[in-house]
């Protein structure tokens, strides 16, 4: 969360749309940095369900949740939003194409969206971790071009219901293709807790994150 944080313009009274928002963490992050309104969408009625459950009563943003499909926002008028924001949604969305183009449409000229994904070069199904060289833990992968539906061979894993493997280019194209333009990318490091249970995630990032802006 810390990585969209970081990617956000000062939202202070705008209007944003949170896309594939799951239980609501970065709706109500964008609420508690000030945004006038926040609508989180999601098509599963059951983690809106719990995203409205945990609502902050005393919050002074306008937050509401809808249940609509990210690949049309049917519910949501043309150059309706300031901003987006999609958390780690898009690899599970089949048509991304579809989508980009609807978070386009709903955003007003000049608006922007801040994007954080599995990042798609080191998050791929067949990566493997090495015994560390040079006492530095490294990954191996083959497939990388194979954009196709996963699931994480670890019953522990973030990723048991399946996403979709797409390269990096397939995405920053999709937004290009959109109507976006880049405006800032991201890599972070993990966290120093994250990389004292997982040291690899101190050698290469577990995230890909950016922020585009609708120019067209």
């Amino acid at each position: 969360m810390q990585c969209l944080q970081r990617l956000l313009p000062d939202v202070r009274g705008a209007t944003v749309l949170d896309v594939a928002c799951g239980q609501g963490l970065a709706t109500r992050l964008l609420a508690a940095a000030g945004a006038h309104r926040v609508v989180g969408t999601d098509q599963s009625e059951a983690v809106i369900a719990i995203a409205q459950h945990h609502s902050d009563p005393a919050s002074t943003s306008d937050i509401s949740y809808v249940v609509d499909d990210a690949q049309q926002l049917q519910a949501f008028d043309d150059s309706t939003f300031d901003g987006g924001t999609c958390q780690l949604g898009l690899m599970d969305i089949p048509d991304l194409h579809a989508a980009l183009k609807a978070i386009h449409r709903v955003l007003r000229p000049n608006g922007w969206v801040a994007i954080v994904i599995g990042h798609p070069c080191f998050l791929v199904p067949e990566v493997d971790t090495t015994a560390p060289v040079g006492g530095r833990p490294a990954v191996t992968g083959t497939g990388y071009f194979d954009e196709r539906i996963w699931r994480s061979n670890n019953p522990n894993g973030v990723r048991r219901a399946g996403n979709h493997h797409r390269t990096l280019s397939t995405y920053l194209n999709g937004l290009i293709r959109a109507g976006f333009v880049l405006d800032a990318v991201d890599e972070p490091k993990a966290s120093d807790l994250l990389m004292r249970q997982q040291p690899l995630y101190g050698e290469v990032p577990i995230f890909f994150a950016c922020r585009a802006i609708r120019h067209r």
